[in-house]
């Protein structure tokens, strides 16, 4: 029998005529195993990773007025986060990217936040007052998160070094997501 749910074959006690012998029950208990296994491979974010590409330019609106270009912010580190307003982790990262801007700030790496799918720029300027944000945000669209690869969910996040090289890709919000953020900023920094 074929359990329609989870299309691992199922042996049920009683149909078929006998009972299921300890190979069998083995056999079952290895199966669900690796369909666990698989299962959770595939709920997981994938690692943070090395990008050692060239970023794309922007200019974007920010939200406070004027653009934001990354020209302008040559000779920076940049810490560049893709998130939405609707997104949980990305809510729940807010405070520690606030203390991570203040902690770096004044060591010349700015932070960026890059909204997208998020309504209307009032509303966005609603949000980011209401949580206190306290570091730039720009509008993202399509055209820019597709030249990032930002195709996997928010929040993305991209370390981008003081000659506009990707130095890394973060995807979700892992737990050690701040630590990994901070040694490449210091990387970068040192280079």
């Amino acid at each position: 029998m074929l359990d329609r749910h989870c299309f691992i074959p199922m042996y049920r006690e009683g149909q078929g005529g006998g009972s299921m012998n300890e190979y069998n029950r083995r056999l079952m208990s290895r199966r669900l195993g690796l369909a666990c296994a698989l299962l959770a491979a595939a709920c997981s974010a994938p690692a943070p990773k090395a990008e050692n590409r060239p970023a794309p330019a922007f200019e974007l609106p920010e939200l406070n007025g004027g653009t934001l270009s990354l020209a302008s912010l040559k000779g920076k580190v940049v810490v560049l986060d893709f998130w939405a307003t609707w997104c949980g982790p990305c809510i729940r990262e807010i405070p520690d990217y606030a203390e991570f801007w203040r902690k770096n700030q004044p060591r010349g790496i700015e932070v960026v936040g890059v909204v997208v799918d998020s309504g209307e720029p009032q509303e966005i300027q609603d949000f980011i007052r209401e949580y206190r944000i306290p570091y730039r945000q720009v509008l993202g669209n399509d055209q820019l998160q597709a030249q990032y690869g930002v195709n996997q969910g928010y929040p993305t996040t991209f370390v981008i070094d003081r000659q506009g090289v990707i130095r890394w890709k973060g995807l979700g919000s892992p737990p050690a997501k701040f630590k990994k953020l901070q040694e490449t900023v210091d990387a970068a920094l040192a280079s």
